[in-house]
Protein backbone atom coordinates (compact mmCIF):
# COMPACT_ATOMS: atom_id res chain seq x y z
CA UNK A 1 0.00 0.00 0.00
CA UNK A 2 1.50 3.28 -1.10
CA UNK A 3 1.20 6.47 0.91
CA UNK A 4 1.27 10.02 -0.34
CA UNK A 5 4.27 11.95 0.95
CA UNK A 6 4.62 15.11 -1.13
CA UNK A 7 3.00 16.92 -4.06
CA UNK A 8 4.84 19.59 -6.09
CA UNK A 9 2.95 21.76 -8.58
CA UNK A 10 4.41 24.28 -11.03
CA UNK A 11 2.44 26.15 -13.72
CA UNK A 12 -0.61 23.90 -13.35
CA UNK A 13 -3.88 25.83 -13.60
CA UNK A 14 -3.89 28.44 -10.78
CA UNK A 15 -0.49 27.35 -9.35
CA UNK A 16 1.78 29.68 -11.34
CA UNK A 17 4.69 29.39 -8.88
CA UNK A 18 6.22 26.22 -7.49
CA UNK A 19 3.98 24.99 -4.71
CA UNK A 20 4.86 22.07 -2.45
CA UNK A 21 2.32 20.22 -0.32
CA UNK A 22 3.67 17.84 2.31
CA UNK A 23 1.53 15.15 3.91
CA UNK A 24 2.89 14.19 7.32
CA UNK A 25 1.96 11.27 9.48
CA UNK A 26 -1.12 9.09 9.43
CA UNK A 27 -4.81 9.82 9.17
CA UNK A 28 -6.62 12.35 7.02
CA UNK A 29 -5.16 15.52 5.46
CA UNK A 30 -7.73 18.25 4.80
CA UNK A 31 -7.28 21.25 2.54
CA UNK A 32 -9.51 24.15 3.58
CA UNK A 33 -10.12 27.33 1.66
CA UNK A 34 -12.75 29.57 0.10
CA UNK A 35 -14.35 28.95 -3.25
CA UNK A 36 -12.01 29.52 -6.18
CA UNK A 37 -8.77 29.19 -4.19
CA UNK A 38 -7.69 26.05 -6.11
CA UNK A 39 -8.69 23.13 -3.85
CA UNK A 40 -10.10 21.15 -6.78
CA UNK A 41 -6.99 21.94 -8.81
CA UNK A 42 -4.98 19.84 -6.34
CA UNK A 43 -7.08 16.73 -7.00
CA UNK A 44 -6.94 17.53 -10.73
CA UNK A 45 -3.15 17.71 -10.48
CA UNK A 46 -3.02 14.29 -8.81
CA UNK A 47 -5.30 12.80 -11.47
CA UNK A 48 -3.28 14.47 -14.22
CA UNK A 49 0.11 13.24 -13.01
CA UNK A 50 -1.28 9.71 -12.71
CA UNK A 51 -2.05 9.75 -16.44
CA UNK A 52 -5.46 11.35 -16.98
CA UNK A 53 -5.87 11.91 -20.74
CA UNK A 54 -9.33 13.52 -20.81
CA UNK A 55 -9.31 17.31 -20.72
CA UNK A 56 -13.05 17.30 -19.94
CA UNK A 57 -12.50 15.41 -16.68
CA UNK A 58 -9.90 18.04 -15.80
CA UNK A 59 -12.54 20.74 -16.34
CA UNK A 60 -11.01 21.98 -19.56
CA UNK A 61 -11.55 21.95 -23.29
CA UNK A 62 -8.03 21.10 -24.41
CA UNK A 63 -5.14 19.59 -22.53
CA UNK A 64 -3.24 22.89 -22.92
CA UNK A 65 -5.84 24.48 -20.62
CA UNK A 66 -4.07 22.98 -17.59
CA UNK A 67 -1.11 25.34 -18.19
CA UNK A 68 -1.28 28.61 -16.26
CA UNK A 69 -2.91 31.11 -18.63
CA UNK A 70 -1.63 34.29 -16.97
CA UNK A 71 -3.24 37.31 -15.32
CA UNK A 72 -3.03 41.04 -15.70
CA UNK A 73 0.10 41.12 -13.54
CA UNK A 74 1.63 37.76 -14.52
CA UNK A 75 2.43 36.42 -17.96
CA UNK A 76 1.46 32.84 -18.90
CA UNK A 77 3.90 30.04 -18.18
CA UNK A 78 5.24 27.80 -20.90
CA UNK A 79 4.90 24.55 -19.01
CA UNK A 80 2.81 22.70 -16.46
CA UNK A 81 4.60 20.25 -14.13
CA UNK A 82 3.30 18.08 -11.32
CA UNK A 83 5.47 15.76 -9.22
CA UNK A 84 3.92 13.18 -6.91
CA UNK A 85 6.06 11.48 -4.26
CA UNK A 86 4.79 8.16 -2.85
CA UNK A 87 6.37 5.81 -0.37
CA UNK A 88 5.92 2.15 0.51
CA UNK A 89 5.91 2.00 4.32
CA UNK A 90 7.08 -1.61 4.33
CA UNK A 91 10.42 -0.92 2.64
CA UNK A 92 10.82 2.86 3.02
CA UNK A 93 13.90 3.66 5.11
CA UNK A 94 13.07 7.30 5.94
CA UNK A 95 10.73 8.66 8.60
CA UNK A 96 7.09 7.93 7.83
CA UNK A 97 5.30 9.84 10.55
CA UNK A 98 6.17 13.16 12.06
CA UNK A 99 4.73 16.19 13.77
CA UNK A 100 2.67 18.55 11.68
CA UNK A 101 4.64 21.63 10.71
CA UNK A 102 2.69 24.67 11.92
CA UNK A 103 4.29 28.09 12.16
CA UNK A 104 1.98 30.78 13.54
CA UNK A 105 3.14 34.38 13.68
CA UNK A 106 0.68 36.82 15.21
CA UNK A 107 2.89 39.83 14.70
CA UNK A 108 5.25 40.44 11.79
CA UNK A 109 7.46 43.48 11.25
CA UNK A 110 6.30 45.82 8.53
CA UNK A 111 9.70 45.87 6.83
CA UNK A 112 9.80 42.07 6.72
CA UNK A 113 7.15 41.68 4.01
CA UNK A 114 7.43 43.03 0.48
CA UNK A 115 4.76 41.41 -1.68
CA UNK A 116 6.12 42.85 -4.95
CA UNK A 117 9.62 41.52 -4.36
CA UNK A 118 8.27 38.14 -3.29
CA UNK A 119 6.19 37.89 -6.48
CA UNK A 120 9.14 39.00 -8.62
CA UNK A 121 11.43 36.44 -6.99
CA UNK A 122 8.84 33.69 -7.43
CA UNK A 123 8.29 34.63 -11.09
CA UNK A 124 12.03 34.59 -11.78
CA UNK A 125 12.38 31.20 -10.08
CA UNK A 126 9.49 29.85 -12.15
CA UNK A 127 10.97 31.15 -15.43
CA UNK A 128 14.36 29.67 -14.52
CA UNK A 129 12.81 26.28 -13.70
CA UNK A 130 10.85 26.22 -16.98
CA UNK A 131 13.89 27.31 -19.01
CA UNK A 132 15.98 24.56 -17.40
CA UNK A 133 13.67 21.74 -18.49
CA UNK A 134 12.49 23.28 -21.77
CA UNK A 135 13.18 20.93 -24.72
CA UNK A 136 15.89 22.01 -27.15
CA UNK A 137 18.08 23.98 -24.72
CA UNK A 138 21.72 24.31 -25.83
CA UNK A 139 24.22 22.36 -23.79
CA UNK A 140 26.84 24.98 -22.92
CA UNK A 141 29.28 22.46 -21.43
CA UNK A 142 32.06 21.98 -23.98
CA UNK A 143 33.76 18.61 -24.30
CA UNK A 144 31.20 16.77 -22.17
CA UNK A 145 31.51 12.98 -22.58
CA UNK A 146 28.75 10.99 -24.18
CA UNK A 147 26.08 9.64 -21.80
CA UNK A 148 26.69 6.11 -20.54
CA UNK A 149 24.17 3.30 -20.31
CA UNK A 150 23.17 4.45 -16.81
CA UNK A 151 22.56 7.99 -18.11
CA UNK A 152 20.59 6.84 -21.15
CA UNK A 153 17.45 8.51 -19.82
CA UNK A 154 19.15 11.91 -20.07
CA UNK A 155 19.19 11.77 -23.86
CA UNK A 156 16.09 12.81 -25.73
CA UNK A 157 14.64 9.51 -26.95
CA UNK A 158 11.42 7.48 -26.54
CA UNK A 159 8.55 9.81 -25.63
CA UNK A 160 10.34 13.12 -26.14
CA UNK A 161 10.38 14.42 -29.74
CA UNK A 162 13.64 14.54 -31.67
CA UNK A 163 15.24 17.88 -30.86
CA UNK A 164 18.92 17.15 -31.42
CA UNK A 165 19.50 19.71 -34.16
CA UNK A 166 22.73 21.56 -34.93
CA UNK A 167 22.83 25.11 -33.65
CA UNK A 168 23.78 27.99 -35.90
CA UNK A 169 27.49 28.65 -35.94
CA UNK A 170 28.45 32.00 -34.41
CA UNK A 171 31.59 33.99 -35.23
CA UNK A 172 33.20 32.79 -31.99
CA UNK A 173 32.62 29.18 -33.08
CA UNK A 174 34.20 29.65 -36.54
CA UNK A 175 36.75 26.97 -37.50
CA UNK A 176 40.38 27.95 -37.46
CA UNK A 177 41.73 25.68 -40.19
CA UNK A 178 40.47 24.51 -43.56
CA UNK A 179 36.83 23.79 -44.13
CA UNK A 180 36.27 22.26 -40.69
CA UNK A 181 32.66 22.51 -39.54
CA UNK A 182 31.89 22.96 -35.84
CA UNK A 183 28.45 21.79 -34.68
CA UNK A 184 26.75 22.10 -31.32
CA UNK A 185 24.21 19.46 -30.38
CA UNK A 186 21.05 20.42 -28.55
CA UNK A 187 20.73 17.93 -25.70
CA UNK A 188 18.27 17.61 -22.87
CA UNK A 189 19.79 17.48 -19.40
CA UNK A 190 17.94 15.96 -16.46
CA UNK A 191 19.03 16.40 -12.90
CA UNK A 192 20.02 13.19 -11.19
CA UNK A 193 17.53 12.42 -8.43
CA UNK A 194 18.62 10.45 -5.40
CA UNK A 195 15.53 8.48 -4.36
CA UNK A 196 15.37 6.58 -1.11
CA UNK A 197 14.50 2.92 -1.02
CA UNK A 198 10.75 2.47 -1.28
CA UNK A 199 10.19 6.01 -2.58
CA UNK A 200 8.60 6.71 -6.00
CA UNK A 201 8.57 10.14 -7.63
CA UNK A 202 6.26 10.46 -10.63
CA UNK A 203 6.49 13.62 -12.75
CA UNK A 204 4.44 14.76 -15.71
CA UNK A 205 5.23 17.80 -17.84
CA UNK A 206 3.24 19.45 -20.60
CA UNK A 207 4.81 22.25 -22.64
CA UNK A 208 2.84 24.91 -24.45
CA UNK A 209 4.53 23.83 -27.70
CA UNK A 210 2.71 20.47 -27.42
CA UNK A 211 5.51 18.24 -26.12
CA UNK A 212 4.63 15.98 -23.19
CA UNK A 213 6.83 13.76 -21.10
CA UNK A 214 6.66 11.48 -18.08
CA UNK A 215 9.48 10.98 -15.59
CA UNK A 216 9.89 8.24 -13.03
CA UNK A 217 12.46 9.08 -10.35
CA UNK A 218 13.93 11.72 -12.65
CA UNK A 219 14.25 9.50 -15.72
CA UNK A 220 12.19 9.61 -18.88
CA UNK A 221 9.63 6.84 -19.16
CA UNK A 222 6.36 5.94 -20.87
CA UNK A 223 2.83 6.34 -19.60
CA UNK A 224 2.58 2.55 -19.78
CA UNK A 225 5.43 2.24 -17.24
CA UNK A 226 3.60 4.46 -14.75
CA UNK A 227 0.32 2.63 -15.29
CA UNK A 228 2.06 -0.72 -14.70
CA UNK A 229 3.41 0.54 -11.36
CA UNK A 230 0.07 1.80 -10.04
CA UNK A 231 -2.05 -0.97 -11.55
CA UNK A 232 -3.81 -2.85 -8.77
CA UNK A 233 -3.00 -0.25 -6.09
CA UNK A 234 -6.16 1.80 -6.55
CA UNK A 235 -4.26 4.75 -8.03
CA UNK A 236 -5.09 5.92 -11.50
CA UNK A 237 -7.13 8.48 -13.40
CA UNK A 238 -10.38 6.50 -13.10
CA UNK A 239 -9.77 4.39 -10.01
CA UNK A 240 -11.51 4.50 -6.65
CA UNK A 241 -8.59 6.30 -4.93
CA UNK A 242 -9.77 9.72 -6.18
CA UNK A 243 -13.44 10.43 -5.49
CA UNK A 244 -14.63 13.88 -6.47
CA UNK A 245 -17.98 15.61 -6.06
CA UNK A 246 -20.76 13.47 -7.44
CA UNK A 247 -18.46 10.49 -7.87
CA UNK A 248 -20.22 8.37 -5.21
CA UNK A 249 -23.63 8.92 -6.75
CA UNK A 250 -22.18 8.15 -10.16
CA UNK A 251 -20.73 4.88 -8.85
CA UNK A 252 -24.00 3.86 -7.20
CA UNK A 253 -26.04 4.69 -10.30
CA UNK A 254 -23.55 3.23 -12.76
CA UNK A 255 -23.99 -0.02 -14.61
CA UNK A 256 -23.00 -3.30 -12.95
CA UNK A 257 -20.15 -3.68 -15.40
CA UNK A 258 -18.66 -0.31 -14.31
CA UNK A 259 -19.10 -1.14 -10.61
CA UNK A 260 -17.44 -4.47 -11.24
CA UNK A 261 -14.39 -2.66 -12.69
CA UNK A 262 -14.09 -0.58 -9.50
CA UNK A 263 -14.47 -3.67 -7.29
CA UNK A 264 -11.84 -5.53 -9.30
CA UNK A 265 -9.49 -2.56 -8.97
CA UNK A 266 -10.03 -2.59 -5.20
CA UNK A 267 -9.43 -6.34 -5.11
CA UNK A 268 -6.16 -5.91 -6.98
CA UNK A 269 -6.94 -8.18 -9.91
CA UNK A 270 -7.04 -5.46 -12.56
CA UNK A 271 -3.31 -5.76 -13.02
CA UNK A 272 -3.56 -9.47 -13.76
CA UNK A 273 -6.54 -8.99 -16.08
CA UNK A 274 -4.62 -6.33 -17.94
CA UNK A 275 -1.63 -8.62 -18.26
CA UNK A 276 -3.96 -11.38 -19.42
CA UNK A 277 -5.51 -9.09 -22.01
CA UNK A 278 -2.08 -7.99 -23.27
CA UNK A 279 -0.94 -11.63 -23.41
CA UNK A 280 -4.05 -12.59 -25.34
CA UNK A 281 -3.45 -9.69 -27.72
CA UNK A 282 0.12 -10.87 -28.24
CA UNK A 283 -1.12 -14.43 -28.79
CA UNK A 284 -3.65 -13.20 -31.34
CA UNK A 285 -0.93 -11.25 -33.07
CA UNK A 286 1.23 -14.37 -33.04
CA UNK A 287 -1.64 -16.35 -34.58
CA UNK A 288 -2.00 -13.73 -37.28
CA UNK A 289 1.74 -13.82 -37.93
CA UNK A 290 1.67 -17.64 -38.04
CA UNK A 291 -1.21 -17.61 -40.52
CA UNK A 292 0.67 -15.12 -42.61
CA UNK A 293 3.80 -17.31 -42.49
CA UNK A 294 1.72 -20.32 -43.62
CA UNK A 295 0.32 -18.29 -46.51
CA UNK A 296 3.81 -17.22 -47.46
CA UNK A 297 5.04 -20.83 -47.22
CA UNK A 298 2.22 -22.00 -49.51
CA UNK A 299 2.97 -19.23 -51.96
CA UNK A 300 6.68 -20.06 -51.93
CA UNK A 301 5.86 -23.77 -52.44
CA UNK A 302 3.76 -22.90 -55.48
CA UNK A 303 6.59 -20.85 -56.88
CA UNK A 304 9.24 -23.57 -56.43
CA UNK A 305 8.65 -25.16 -59.89
CA UNK A 306 8.82 -21.81 -61.56
CA UNK A 307 11.98 -21.02 -59.64
CA UNK A 308 13.48 -24.40 -60.69
CA UNK A 309 12.78 -23.62 -64.35
CA UNK A 310 14.28 -20.19 -63.90
CA UNK A 311 17.32 -21.76 -62.19
CA UNK A 312 17.85 -24.18 -65.10
CA UNK A 313 17.53 -21.31 -67.54
CA UNK A 314 20.01 -19.36 -65.49
CA UNK A 315 22.49 -22.29 -65.51
CA UNK A 316 22.09 -22.71 -69.29
CA UNK A 317 22.55 -18.98 -69.71
CA UNK A 318 25.72 -19.10 -67.62
CA UNK A 319 27.08 -22.03 -69.67
CA UNK A 320 26.30 -20.27 -72.99
CA UNK A 321 27.77 -17.06 -71.64
CA UNK A 322 31.06 -18.82 -70.77
CA UNK A 323 31.16 -20.44 -74.23
CA UNK A 324 30.47 -17.09 -75.88
CA UNK A 325 33.24 -15.48 -73.82
CA UNK A 326 35.74 -18.20 -74.95
CA UNK A 327 34.85 -17.72 -78.63
CA UNK A 328 34.83 -13.99 -78.20
CA UNK A 329 38.37 -14.16 -76.85
CA UNK A 330 39.51 -15.99 -80.04
CA UNK A 331 37.78 -13.45 -82.29
CA UNK A 332 39.18 -10.55 -80.34
CA UNK A 333 42.69 -12.07 -80.42
CA UNK A 334 42.57 -12.37 -84.26
CA UNK A 335 41.20 -8.86 -84.51
CA UNK A 336 43.97 -7.67 -82.25
CA UNK A 337 46.65 -9.31 -84.47
CA UNK A 338 45.09 -7.77 -87.59
CA UNK A 339 44.90 -4.41 -85.85
CA UNK A 340 48.59 -4.75 -84.93
CA UNK A 341 49.50 -5.25 -88.61
CA UNK A 342 47.27 -2.35 -89.61
CA UNK A 343 48.91 -0.25 -86.94
CA UNK A 344 52.40 -0.99 -88.32
CA UNK A 345 51.27 -0.11 -91.87
CA UNK A 346 49.61 3.05 -90.66
CA UNK A 347 52.72 3.99 -88.68
CA UNK A 348 54.92 3.69 -91.83
CA UNK A 349 52.40 5.69 -93.85
CA UNK A 350 52.29 8.27 -91.07
CA UNK A 351 56.12 8.50 -91.09
CA UNK A 352 56.17 9.06 -94.88
CA UNK A 353 53.38 11.59 -94.60
CA UNK A 354 55.21 13.30 -91.75
CA UNK A 355 58.39 13.56 -93.86
CA UNK A 356 56.44 14.93 -96.81
CA UNK A 357 54.71 17.39 -94.53
CA UNK A 358 58.13 18.49 -93.21
CA UNK A 359 59.46 19.07 -96.76
CA UNK A 360 56.33 20.92 -97.75
CA UNK A 361 56.58 22.96 -94.55
CA UNK A 362 60.13 23.99 -95.41
CA UNK A 363 59.02 24.95 -98.95
CA UNK A 364 56.10 26.89 -97.55
CA UNK A 365 58.42 28.65 -95.09
CA UNK A 366 60.76 29.65 -97.94
CA UNK A 367 57.82 30.87 -100.01
CA UNK A 368 56.49 32.76 -97.05
CA UNK A 369 59.92 34.39 -96.51
CA UNK A 370 60.09 35.40 -100.20
CA UNK A 371 56.52 36.65 -100.04
CA UNK A 372 57.37 38.63 -96.95
CA UNK A 373 60.37 40.24 -98.64
CA UNK A 374 58.34 41.13 -101.73
CA UNK A 375 55.57 42.42 -99.52
CA UNK A 376 58.04 44.74 -97.77
CA UNK A 377 59.37 45.82 -101.17
CA UNK A 378 55.85 46.54 -102.38
CA UNK A 379 55.20 48.56 -99.21
CA UNK A 380 58.42 50.57 -99.93
CA UNK A 381 57.37 51.20 -103.55
CA UNK A 382 53.92 52.25 -102.44
CA UNK A 383 55.52 54.64 -99.94
CA UNK A 384 57.75 56.09 -102.66
CA UNK A 385 54.77 56.44 -105.04
CA UNK A 386 52.86 58.21 -102.31
CA UNK A 387 55.76 60.60 -101.72
CA UNK A 388 56.05 61.30 -105.49
CA UNK A 389 52.34 61.80 -105.71
CA UNK A 390 52.53 64.30 -102.84
CA UNK A 391 55.43 66.10 -104.61
CA UNK A 392 53.46 66.21 -107.92
CA UNK A 393 50.46 67.54 -106.07
CA UNK A 394 52.62 70.23 -104.51
CA UNK A 395 54.11 71.14 -107.92
CA UNK A 396 50.67 71.25 -109.52
CA UNK A 397 49.43 73.43 -106.70
CA UNK A 398 52.42 75.77 -107.12
CA UNK A 399 51.83 75.85 -110.90
CA UNK A 400 48.20 76.78 -110.36
CA UNK A 401 49.25 79.48 -108.00
CA UNK A 402 51.83 80.82 -110.54
CA UNK A 403 49.26 80.81 -113.35
CA UNK A 404 46.85 82.61 -111.06
CA UNK A 405 49.50 85.21 -110.17
CA UNK A 406 50.38 85.63 -113.84
CA UNK A 407 46.78 86.22 -114.77
CA UNK A 408 46.47 88.70 -111.96
CA UNK A 409 49.64 90.50 -113.07
CA UNK A 410 48.43 90.61 -116.66
CA UNK A 411 45.15 92.12 -115.50
CA UNK A 412 47.05 94.69 -113.45
CA UNK A 413 49.36 95.43 -116.45
CA UNK A 414 46.34 95.98 -118.69
CA UNK A 415 44.82 98.22 -116.07
CA UNK A 416 48.05 100.16 -115.73
CA UNK A 417 48.30 100.51 -119.55
CA UNK A 418 44.77 101.83 -119.62
CA UNK A 419 45.52 104.26 -116.84
CA UNK A 420 48.77 105.28 -118.60
CA UNK A 421 46.87 105.94 -121.85
CA UNK A 422 44.30 107.93 -119.97
CA UNK A 423 47.04 109.91 -118.25
CA UNK A 424 48.71 110.72 -121.65
CA UNK A 425 45.38 111.79 -123.02
CA UNK A 426 44.77 114.00 -120.01
CA UNK A 427 48.27 115.42 -120.34
CA UNK A 428 47.71 116.28 -123.97
CA UNK A 429 44.45 118.02 -123.12
CA UNK A 430 46.12 120.03 -120.43
CA UNK A 431 48.92 121.00 -122.77
CA UNK A 432 46.43 122.13 -125.37
CA UNK A 433 44.57 124.06 -122.78
CA UNK A 434 47.75 125.80 -121.62
CA UNK A 435 48.61 126.92 -125.15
Amino acid sequence: MLKLKKLQILGFKSFCDRTELKFHGEGIAAIVGPNGCGKSNISDAISWVLGEQSARLLRGVRMEDVIFAGTRERKPTGMAEVSLTLIDPQIYEGPISGATEIDIRDEMPEDDWDEASVRTTAAEATDAAIAEVQPGQLDETEGEPEPTAEEGSNAETSTAPAEATPAQQTPDDAPTNGNQVVLKIRRRKFKSMQSAKGEIVVTRRLFRTGESEYLLNGRLCRLRDIQDIFMGTGLGPESYAIIEQGRIGQILSSKPHDRRAIIEEAAGITKFKTKKRLAEARLEQSRINLARINDIFDEVTRQMNSLKRQASKAERYARLRDEMKAKLRIVLASKFAQMTLDEASLNSSMDAATEEIRIQSETVNAKELEHSERTHRGYAIETEIAQNRQALNAIALETDRAVSRRATNEERCAELDARSAAAYAELEREQLHLQ
